[in-house]
């Protein structure tokens, strides 16, 4: 008996095994980019119940092929508490059964159609004209480079079908509690449970394992999505957390459910797969036996997505975030960047936090140019270097998000997300380089502020806070008749600034010399509040053209 060419074998399984997770990627990246936004419309409209959620949850893994995916979207409603928590659970239970729809690819004996459909689909990708069309071809190359990776896989193990030591060592898989630690450590190793259900397709279809063995591969791979979904929670928030609690207590209790039944399950996909599909082959029964498995759960714990939520809810509770300091983001986290549309409404409850902060110097910054002393005046300063912070770390989070995964829409949302920012830091700008100095110059002057032209300029400034006001309702709720409002706000303003003006001007005459200088700041802090109103209204016009 011939010794087999073990490295050579083993390069090829690598390398197999490489191609298969890279086609994975290109194919999850090319679905996502197809579905856009339309995956976070499905889920917010369509979890009404717990079977709505778990059939969309379904759709949404099955149509991305990864249940990642999902998963991100779910953490993101679950934070802005668009989606329960126990609407949470039936769209994690119908991710799993979703995420089944892999193996039923892979299942089809095609692979020689691998190199074909690879070529065919990067020639498409290159045609950046057409971006829809080009993402097909990614699509079609990702789904080559399945087929392709697991032909080298299936050639790589041919070889070792002959080979006695290695079947005598494979006969210890046959050991359910085996195939259950195989394919939890492969799974949690390659970061893939597609891949570990690939190669149990192909170790099957060379009649290395038995479809017993393949099914507790099945099983330990379930399993170890729950190793990686663990590790990619740390550092997340409680919805996250709780996301995952729930994903680890399904996986792990319906494979205690099963681990005793593993033949009867073979044998009900046998029956299923011959009569219904009309395909006797063990890779087909093999991907039978995973979608009934996580289907089968599905129907058994849908009953209990509300003590499931409960027990989520009490393992992992909401805290409050806690921030040193105002200009530290609180939405902005790296775990939405895989979804676009995610990223930038989390860039947009950061905006509504960045035009909290102007707002709030506009407040206080004219009493403090008009009346306070030196040391108000440093400490509205220091607010404007948190502005700043907050709009610096916005826009890098914003340059993070991979340009490949956008769509026309998320790019022209992401335009958008940058003027509105920018407009509420033009204002701070405009609050602390231009009306804070008024305030130094007039301590430097050693005047006080008349009575009447401080009730002018108060008036003008509860008009400017009252416009602000809505231009940050208009940034966080996009009301339509906000912005109509703001839009229409331009003429009363200018009206109360005109005639600010004009009393000043008519207050010109006969002053004391020495006052020259204060008028001069009163006629800049008006001039300021009229530009401050301009950016103000930045928002109404940035959604009036959207």
């Amino acid at each position: 008996m011939d010794t087999p060419p073990f490295f050579s074998i083993t390069l090829s399984l690598v390398g197999g095994l490489a191609i298969f997770i890279l086609g994975m990627g290109f194919m999850t990246q090319a679905l996502t980019h197809i579905a856009g936004s339309r995956l976070k419309d499905l889920l917010a409209s369509f979890t009404r119940n717990r079977f709505a959620a778990a059939a969309t949850g379904a759709a949404i893994t099955a149509a991305v092929q990864s249940s990642s995916v999902t998963t991100v979207l779910l953490v993101g409603f679950s934070s802005a508490g668009l989606i329960s928590v126990a609407q949470s659970v039936g769209v994690i239970l119908g991710a799993n059964v979703g995420s089944t729809v892999t193996a039923q690819i892979i299942a089809f004996k095609i692979s020689e159609a691998g190199a074909i459909l690879m070529a065919v689909g990067l020639s498409i990708s290159f045609l950046k004209s057409r971006e829809r069309l080009a993402q097909v071809g990614t699509l079609l190359l990702g789904l080559g480079a399945i087929f392709f990776g697991m032909q080298l896989m299936g050639d790589a193990t041919r070889p070792l079908r002959g080979y006695e030591p290695f079947l005598e060592a494979m006969q210890a898989i046959e050991s359910p509690l085996w195939g259950v630690a195989i394919g939890l450590v492969f799974t949690a190793v390659v970061q893939s449970s597609a891949a570990t259900i690939g190669l149990a397709i192909i170790f099957a279809n060379q009649n290395l394992i038995s479809l017993e063995a393949a099914i507790s591969i099945a099983f330990g791979a379930n399993i170890g999505t729950c190793i990686t979904a663990l590790f990619a929670a740390i550092g997340r928030p409680a919805a996250a957390w709780r996301i995952v609690f729930i994903h680890i207590v399904f996986n792990l209790l319906g494979v205690a459910i099963w681990f005793a039944f593993i033949p009867e399950l073979a044998s009900l996909s046998r029956f299923v797969a011959e009569t219904v599909l009309q395909d006797s082959t063990i890779g087909r029964d093999v991907a039978v036996a995973h979608t009934l498995f996580n289907l089968i759960n599905l129907l058994l714990f849908l009953a209990f997505t509300g003590p499931l939520a409960r027990l989520a809810t009490a393992v992992a509770p909401d805290r409050a975030k806690k921030t040193s300091s105002a200009g530290k983001p609180l939405y902005l986290d790296p775990l939405y960047l895989e979804t676009p549309s995610l990223a930038i409404d989390r860039v947009r409850l950061e905006c509504g936090r960045l035009a909290t902060l102007a707002v709030s110097m506009a407040e206080d910054i004219p009493h403090a140019a008009l009346e306070g002393d030196l040391s108000d005046l440093r400490e509205l300063a220091s607010r404007d270097d948190e502005l700043d912070e907050l709009q610096t770390a916005i826009l890098n989070y914003l340059a993070r998000i991979q340009s490949a995964k956008l769509g026309p829409q998320d790019q022209h949302a992401i335009n958008q997300t940058i003027a509105l920012v920018n407009s509420w830091e033009n204002i701070g700008d405009l609050l602390d380089s231009h009306v804070l100095p008024l305030g130094y110059d007039r301590l430097e002057a050693g005047h006080p502020i008349g009575d009447n032209t401080r009730r002018t300029l108060s008036e003008l400034h509860q008009a400017l806070l009252q416009d602000l006001r809505l231009s940050l309702l208009v940034t966080t709720k996009s009301d339509p008749s906000d912005v109509e409002k703001l839009l229409a706000s331009k003429a009363g303003f200018r009206k109360l600034a005109d005639d600010a003006e004009n009393d000043l001007r008519s207050s010109l005459v006969g002053r004391d010399p020495e006052r020259m200088e204060l008028f001069r700041l009163e006629s800049d802090l008006i001039s300021n509040f009229k530009h401050i109103h301009h950016h103000a209204r930045r928002p109404a016009k940035l959604l009036q053209e959207a």
